[in-house]
């Protein structure tokens, strides 16, 4: 980067200085660049920095930024700058205005900031100059280019000592520090607050039809009473963890993601503070709760999480002036290093970021921070540095192997350096040369990865392996190894619809049934349900898949002539431990019986399946449930859960069909109080379309899964939109590895073997 830099500096200064009529020459060419469409060259950039009395290799610098920025929003669903400890009189506080140039120009709008704006000694005429340049020169500016500027509380906000001598100091009160922090546009027109808290500089947001809430706690939210100077206390109080958890988390829609940001790191590994993991523990268990479906305890409250149906992102911090990250119990820590001139960075950051280069004012190395990508089809953040440092890509699902396991991580023709370090310890050793600085040890207890790339795992726990291309580019990625034993199972459900609706037409049962056998083959299930199997087809179905046992039984009273929701399972992978139908009634067992309601029977077949080679046990069921009567639809499904909890006595409880409803109508809500949906399980993003029945509807353009799950729940689920009923329901622990809805077509034809689609997903017990 070094090299790049001064050979950008060399064509620079070949450059026509406009040092002498910098504001009138600004003026006009501005305005002119101002024109609705006209994108910012090059040499526009160098223009803007001389104008703003930087180098003009700074100008070339940030053209390149600002043109990768561009380049990743067109892909990815939102984008932040993120920038910490400001220590604002400790540098040139360029970065607001690089901020506020780089929101105005490029399609990230808004900042993110960790907090720390004050430095260390100075006495309150410092902290007061410091909150001048604070709301001018940072947020003020970059509202101006068109900007959200969204703070978090740091523990220097705002409070200083004196003088390194001193033992006087001053400390804002919380409320003041609330009105400063709080005092922006977007906190102002777009967080949701805790009303009952004057002194709150915790809350959310959510960016509209991206399906992304961004939440901004305060890791530093009390006073201490017996000083003046360095009283801002770590910690998290009762009342903002109790908000946070009912207000932040609990109402997160279903298939949304959140981004966490504050100041302090809440794991000893990221912060290197021993007394981190027992202050801000709740809060870190508030976290792992959610994501693992778990229950947390705050005071005297317990948060259950089984019905949370989004995902944690990471928790994005500063406060280490170091760059860092974590991954424990299914969520990212990340740290990021400050904004100010200094150089504890370098050391504090290895190997994570190594080679940085030492910060020095007036150059492109002063300022440090990044812009941050969220790419939810890829399941990946992407990380774009301005100032020292590198660019890299954090991945969001564990790369998962057993212990003694290896598993190759390179790609044919990738070029990288690898690591791995454990995620849960390290060894701090402070640095002789500087009271400040820490170096750091990291162990490869868990894992060990080769410089081909492959992995190997050694005990049970988390790591973090780190890919570095010959160009310093990183992929860093999470590690999970398991106890061997962890078993892998392709499940699905498809409704293949009857035999009798479409006689004489192109989507009668012997024109499609050629193209709905090789599909099915194709998926390559393990085990799966069908619904509306009528006699002709279960035949046809037997004859070509000779590999699959078959459990089944139909619905009306006679047991013949009507329609059955089978499941189907390879007979060489399993033995059946014990199988049937029952009837979704008061009276289960009674062939015919019509339950709730309901316009005409309905049945669930079962499967307790035994895998031949480990011994792990599955409870398949699979139904297809009333569309007349909502009421059938509730009682049936919760009917065939307790079932299911009783015949596989503890078994991994798989439940599919066709439930004929939407996920926010009553039935489906009652079902994922006790099961968990798989589509907002997955490890990976979901593939494929939003809509389950197809009706026969051939549609050019489809909405896919991934951009439904921008809008909400009841957005996605409109009376008028093209509906989701098919489900994969799984018990808690069943770890979910991907999903998809799978809208193949008839060969050659605008047409589907089916009225809905089937659905899949691979699955780990």
């Amino acid at each position: 980067m070094k090299n790049d830099e001064s050979k950008v500096r060399d064509a620079g200064a070949k450059l026509p200085s406009f040092a002498g009529n910098r504001g009138t020459f600004a003026r006009r060419e501005f305005l002119k660049l101002a024109v609705a469409g006209v994108t910012m060259t090059a040499f526009d950039w160098r223009l803007w920095a001389v104008d703003e009395g930087l180098p003009p290799y700074y100008g070339d610098y940030l053209a390149k930024i600002a043109a990768r920025l561009d380049e990743l929003s067109k892909t990815c669903d939102d984008a932040f700058f993120f920038i910490t400890d400001l220590h604002i009189p400790s540098n040139r506080c360029v970065s607001g205005r690089i901020l506020a140039k780089l929101v105005a120009e490029t399609r990230v709008k808004k900042v993110l900031c960790g907090g720390d704006m004050p430095e260390a000694f100075g006495g309150k005429p410092s902290i007061d100059r410091t909150i001048t340049a604070y709301r001018e020169q940072w947020v003020r500016a970059v509202e101006g280019g068109g900007g959200e500027f969204y703070p978090a509380k740091g523990n220097h906000d705002f409070t200083i000592r004196d003088s390194p001598r001193a033992t006087f100091g001053h400390t804002c009160s919380g409320k003041e520090a609330h009105d400063i922090l709080m005092d922006t546009a977007a906190v102002k027109a777009n967080a949701v607050t805790n009303p009952d808290d004057p002194e709150a500089c915790y809350y959310y947001f959510d960016a509209p039809g991206k399906g992304i809430r961004y939440i901004v706690a305060d890791t530093t939210d009390s006073i201490r009473a017996d000083r003046t100077y360095w009283a801002v206390k770590y910690g998290m109080g009762e009342r903002q963890l109790t908000w946070l958890a009912e207000n932040a988390l609990m109402t997160l829609p279903a298939g949304w993601v959140a981004l966490v940001m504050h100041h302090i790191p809440v794991t000893e590994i990221v912060s290197g503070e021993k007394d981190v993991p027992r202050i801000f523990e709740p809060w870190r268990k508030l976290l792992e709760a959610y994501q693992s479906r778990g229950i947390a305890a705050v005071g005297g409250n317990k948060f259950d999480f089984a019905c949370a149906q989004g995902r944690i992102l990471c928790s994005l911090t500063g406060h280490e002036h170091a760059e860092r990250q974590t991954f424990q119990n299914g969520v990212w820590h990340i740290t990021e290093p400050c904004d100010a001139a200094y150089s504890d960075y370098i050391v504090g950051s290895a190997p994570w970021c190594a080679d940085l280069p030492k910060k020095e004012k007036g150059t492109v190395f002063e300022q440090t921070f990044d812009a941050i990508h969220i790419d939810r089809k890829n399941n990946m953040l992407h990380f774009t540095r301005i100032g020292g440092g590198s660019d890299r890509i954090v991945r969001l699902a564990a790369q998962t192997l057993d212990a003694g396991a290896t598993l190759s991580l390179a790609s044919a023709g990738d070029t990288y350096s690898w690591g791995c370090y454990d995620a849960d310890r390290a060894a701090k050793m402070p640095n002789p040369a500087n009271k400040y600085q820490s170096f750091f040890k990291y162990f490869n207890d868990v894992a060990e990865i080769s410089q081909e790339g492959i992995l190997r795992g050694k005990r049970r726990g988390e790591a973090v392996a780190i890919a570095t291309s010959m160009y310093g580019r990183k992929t860093i990625l999470p590690v999970a190894v398991r106890e061997p034993g962890m078993r892998k199972f392709r499940v699905g459900t498809y409704n293949i619809r009857f035999t009798t609706g479409d006689v004489g037409t192109e989507n009668a049962w012997e024109e499609r049934r050629a193209d709905m056998i090789a599909l099915i083959r194709k998926l390559d299930m393990d085990v799966f349900g069908l619904q509306e199997m009528r006699p002709e087809q279960e035949e046809f179905l037997r004859k070509e898949l000779p590999d699959y046992g078959y459990v089944g039984d139909y619905r009306g009273a006679n047991r013949r002539g009507d329609e059955a929701s089978p499941v189907f399972y390879r007979k060489n992978r399993f033995d059946m431990e014990k199988s049937g139908t029952f009837w979704l009634s008061e009276s289960p067992d009674v062939p015919g019986v019509v339950g709730w309601g309901a316009m005409c029977p309905r049945v669930c077949s079962y499967a307790i399946l035994r895998e031949k080679e480990s011994g792990k046990r599955l409870a398949f069921a699979n139904t297809h449930t009333d569309h007349y009567s909502a009421l059938a639809r509730e009682k049936g499904m919760l009917l065939i859960i307790e079932r299911m909890k009783e015949f596989g006595e503890g078994a991994p409880i798989v439940f599919t069909g066709d439930h004929n409803c939407r996920e926010t109508e009553v039935p489906a809500q009652a079902v994922a109080k006790m099961l968990r949906n798989a589509l907002y399980e997955s490890e990976t993003p979901p593939t494929g379309p939003w809509r389950t029945f197809n009706g026969w509807k051939w549609l050019d353009s489809e909405i896919a899964t991934l951009d439904a799950l921008r809008e909400s729940p009841e957005e996605r689920n409109a009376p008028e939109r093209a509906c989701r009923i098919d489900y994969i329901y799984v018990s808690p622990g069943v770890h979910v590895l991907d999903y998809a809805t799978v809208a193949d077509v008839r060969r050659g034809l605008h047409l589907y073997p089916s009225d809905h689609f089937p659905i899949v997903s691979t699955i780990e017990i």
